[in-house]
């Protein structure tokens, strides 16, 4: 089913990413989620050159990621890859 897909990803996107950083709430709601960055703008850049596009938020310094059936494992990956904390 289309619904446990964009469960499975998002559940994965949210499973890597920082708590203090994960802005949506952990049970899943939606494909929607929101991450904070440093740099919401550089972020969208980033992952743009890979093709994935997402959407920076105006405040709080975040970005949103739209999760649906389409979305592959590897691109959850190449995000939670570009919004990982040293």
């Amino acid at each position: 089913r289309v619904a446990d897909r964009i469960a499975t990803l998002t559940d994965r996107l949210k499973a890597g990413v920082d708590d203090a950083a994960l802005l949506s709430p952990q049970a899943h709601e939606s494909g929607l989620v929101s991450i904070a960055v440093d740099d919401p703008e550089a972020t969208v850049e980033q992952l743009a050159e890979e093709g994935i596009v997402i959407r920076s938020l105006p405040h709080p310094d975040a970005i949103r990621v739209s999760v649906h059936a389409v979305s592959t494992a590897a691109e959850i990956d190449s995000v939670l890859a570009a919004v990982e904390t040293p």
